[in-house]
C-alpha cells in the first residue's frame, strides 16, 4: 500500500537501492575467502576462490613470507594440479584464511597433496609469523587448531619433491575422516598396485627360471637377462609398495633410485642381446655399433645424472637428461627393430617383436608423463602401459628361448648322432656277430646232442628193451630201471635241443611241440585226454629259455596227474599276446595235485614271469599257466 501512493520516481529509487543493497550483500558474501571449519566434516577440496599461491626460486625466510606475491592457482600453478618441471625445482606458499565460528575449540587437518618432503604451516599474529607445532600425522598432512570464535591467516610452505607425478590438490580434513581420507586416496591406485604386484611376482619367476638356466648351462645371457628382469621387478614393486608414501627413502627413489635401476636395468638387457643373438663385429658390424654406442650413451647418462643430482638442484637438467636418453633409446630401439626385420633369423624376429612392444608402450608412457594431466586412473597413469610393454617383452622372450633351445638341441641331436654313427655302426655290427655266434653255437650243441648223445641214449633204450624180453622167466628190476631212465632221459634230451635250435624260437613251435608230446605222452596210458588247440598262431617271437621253462612246467604237470592216476584231461591251449595253456582233470588224488605240483611251475613261471595255479575244489579241478610275450 506504501508502494501505490508514493510517486513513481520514489518507488523506482527504492527498488534501485534495494537491488543494490542486495548485489553488494551477495557480492561481499562470495568474495568472503574465509573458511569456516566448523562447517566441514569429513573432507573439503578447496576452491580456487579460496585461497592464493606463491612460487619461489629461493627459500624464503619466513617472516617474508606474508609479503609474497599472491596470486589465484591458475596464474602460478596448472588448474589441473600437475606440478611441471618449472614448479618441481621451487618453493609453494599457501595462504588461506581460516575460522572457527562455533563455542568450542575447532581442529582441522590440512593436506597439499603429494609429493612433498617438506611440510610446515604458520599463522600471522601481532607478534609475527608463529609456527603451527600441533601434532604431525603420516607426514603429508598438518593439524591446526582454531579457539571458539578465532580467525586467522595461515600460510603452508612446501618443497616438491624433483619428480613428474607430483600432484598440488590443497585439501581440509576432518580429524574423524582422516583415516578414510588416506584409505580413499590410496584406494585410487589399488587396481594398478595390484596389477603391478601381480607381474612382479612373474618377474621374480623370471629370475630364477633365467639363473637357473644359467647355473645348468653356464651361458652368460641368461644370467644377463635374470639380471635385467630382476632390477625391473624391483623398480616395479617399490612403485607399487612405496606408492603415495611420505618417507624419505620413497622421496629418494623417485627422485634418483628408480631412474639408476632403469639404467642398471637396459645395461644388462644389451649385454644379453648381444649373447643371445651372438651380436659382434663380424656377423652384424652395424648393428654391433648401435649396441656399443648405447652402452656407452647409457653409462654417460648415468654419471651425469648422480653429479646433477648430488650436486646441485637443477631438476630441469634431471629431467632433460632423463627424456633426452628415453627419445634416444627409443630412436635406437626402432633401428634396431628395422635392422632385425630385414634379417632372415626368427630368433631375433621374436627378440625384434619384444623391443616393438617396449618401445610402442614405453612412448605412450613417456608421452603421458610429459602431458599436463592428472594420473588419476589405470587407464591415465604411465605405469601401466609401461607394465604392458615389459608383458609383451617377457613373452616374445619365452617364445625366443623356446625356440632357441629346440634349436639348439635339434644341431646337438645332429652333431651326436654325425659323431657317433660310425661307432654306433660298428657296435650293431659286433652286437649281430655276436648273436650269431651265439645262434651258430646253440645249433651246433644241438646237434651235437641229437647225434651223438641221442644216438647213444636210443642204442642204451633198445638194448634194455631186449634185455627185458630175453630175461621174462627172470625179471631183473634193474634192468626196468635202465629202460626207464633211458627214455626219461630221452624225453629230456629232447626237450633241450628242441629249445635250444633258434628256429624253433616262435609261438607255433611252441604250441606244435606241447601237442606232439602230449599225444606221445598218453599214447600208452589209462588216462582219457582230449586237446583243444587254436587253428592259427600269430608269428610271435619265443626265447629259448621261456620255451624250455613253459614246457618243463607243461611237462611236469603231465607227470603228476599221470602218477596220481587221474581218470581224464581236458587241455586247452590259447595263443594271441602270449601263450595260456589250462588242464583240467577229475578223479585220481585231487588233493594230492596242488602239494606236488605248484611248487614245481610256480617256480618255473616265475622265473620267465609267467604264472602257474593249481586249482581244486567246488567241482572244477584245474591247472593254468600263462605267460605274456
Amino acid at each position: 500500500m506504501l508502494l501505490i501512493k508514493l510517486p513513481n520516481i520514489c518507488r523506482l529509487l527504492l527498488i534501485l537501492i534495494t537491488v543494490i543493497f542486495l548485489f553488494t550483500r551477495a557480492k561481499g558474501q562470495q568474495a568472503d575467502p574465509t573458511i569456516n571449519i566448523a562447517t566441514i566434516q569429513n573432507s573439503y577440496a578447496l576452491p580456487p576462490e579460496k585461497y592464493q599461491v606463491a612460487v619461489t626460486h629461493t627459500l624464503t625466510a619466513v617472516a617474508d613470507i606474508p609479503s609474497l606475491d599472491y596470486e589465484p592457482i591458475g596464474a602460478v600453478i596448472p588448474a589441473t594440479g600437475k606440478l611441471g618441471k618449472n614448479i618441481n625445482s621451487k618453493y609453494i606458499y599457501i595462504k588461506i584464511r581460516l575460522a572457527n565460528r562455533s563455542d568450542t575449540a575447532k581442529s582441522i587437518f590440512l593436506y597439499p597433496g603429494h609429493y612433498f618432503k617438506s611440510f610446515q604451516v604458520f599463522r600471522r599474529s601481532a607478534e609475527g609469523m608463529v609456527p603451527v607445532t600441533n601434532p604431525v600425522f603420516n607426514d603429508a598432512y598438518r593439524s591446526i587448531t582454531i579457539a571458539p570464535g578465532g580467525e586467522n591467516v595461515y600460510y603452508a610452505l612446501l618443497q616438491p619433491v624433483k619428480i613428474q607425478v607430483n600432484t598440488f590438490k590443497p585439501q581440509l580434513v576432518h580429524p574423524n575422516f582422516l583415516k578414510l581420507h588416506i584409505e580413499e586416496i590410496h584406494n585410487n591406485n589399488d587396481l594398478l598396485n595390484i596389477i603391478t604386484f601381480i607381474l612382479v611376482g612373474i618377474m621374480y619367476m623370471m629370475v630364477v627360471f633365467s639363473f637357473s638356466n644359467y647355473l645348468f648351462n653356464r651361458k652368460k645371457e641368461y644370467l644377463y637377462y635374470s639380471l635385467y628382469a630382476f632390477t625391473t621387478a624391483t623398480v616395479l614393486f617399490l612403485k607399487a609398495q612405496l606408492n603415495l608414501s611420505n618417507s624419505s627413502f620413497n622421496y629418494f627413489f623417485e627422485e634418483y633410485l628408480d631412474f639408476m635401476l632403469f639404467l642398471g636395468g637396459l645395461l644388462f638387457y644389451i649385454a644379453f642381446l648381444r649373447k643371445f643373438l651372438s651380436i659382434n663385429s663380424r656377423h652384424y658390424p652395424l648393428l654391433h655399433k648401435v649396441v656399443t654406442y648405447s652402452k656407452a650413451f647409457i653409462i654417460i647418462s648415468g654419471i651425469v645424472y648422480s653429479l646433477l643430482y648430488f650436486l646441485t638442484d637443477n631438476l630441469n637438467g634431471l629431467e632433460l637428461i632423463e627424456v633426452i636418453m628415453k627419445y634416444i633409446l627409443v630412436a635406437g630401439g626402432m633401428f634396431f627393430i628395422a635392422i632385425g626385420l630385414r634379417q632372415r633369423n626368427r630368433l631375433m624376429n621374436y627378440i625384434v617383436y619384444g623391443n616393438a612392444c617396449v618401445i610402442v608402450f614405453g612412448f605412450v608412457s613417456l608421452t603421458i608423463t610429459m602431458a599436463p594431466v592428472l594420473q588419476d586412473t589405470v587407464l591415465s597413469h604411465p605405469l601401466f602401459y609401461y607394465e604392458m610393454g615389459i608383458v609383451g617383452e617377457f613373452s616374445f622372450f619365452l617364445v625366443g628361448l623356446t625356440y632357441k633351445s629346440r634349436m639348439e638341441l635339434i644341431h646337438r641331436v645332429k652333431r651326436e648322432e654325425a659323431i657317433t654313427k660310425k661307432e654306433e655302426k660298428l657296435e650293431l655290427e659286433k652286437q649281430l656277430a655276436i648273436m650269431k655266434t651265439h645262434q651258430d653255437e646253440r645249433n651246433r650243441i644241438s646237434a651235437d646232442m641229437h647225434d651223438e648223445l641221442g644216438g647213444g641214449m636210443t642204442a642204451i633204450r633198445l638194448l634194455s628193451e631186449l634185455a627185458k624180453q630175453r630175461t621174462t622167466a627172470n625179471e631183473l628190476p634193474e634192468i626196468e630201471k635202465i629202460s626207464d631212465s633211458a627214455n626219461d632221459l630221452l624225453y629230456k634230451m629232447n626237450a633241450i635241443i628242441w629249445s635250444m635250435k633258434v628256429a624253433n624260437d616262435t609261438l607255433e613251435s611252441l604250441v606244435s611241440y606241447i601237442k606232439s608230446f602230449t599225444h606221445e605222452y598218453f599214447e600208452n596210458s589209462n588216462i582219457s585226454y582230449e586237446i583243444e588247440t587254436p587253428e592259427s598262431v600269430p608269428e610271435t617271437e619265443v626265447s629259448g629259455i621261456k620255451r624250455r621253462n613253459i614246457f618243463l612246467s607243461y611237462k611236469e604237470v603231465l607227470k603228476g596227474l599221470r602218477n596220481l592216476e587221474v581218470e581224464k584231461v581236458m587241455i586247452v591251449i590259447r595263443a594271441d599276446d602270449g601263450i595260456t595253456i589250462k588242464l583240467s582233470y577229475a578223479g585220481g588224488q585231487v588233493s594230492k595235485m596242488e602239494e606236488r605240483i605248484k611248487p614245481v611251475i610256480r617256480k618255473r613261471m616265475e622265473a620267465i614271469e609267467g604264472t602257474g595255479k593249481v586249482i581244486s575244489g567246488n567241482g572244477e579241478n584245474y591247472v593254468f599257466l600263462q605267460i605274456h610275450l
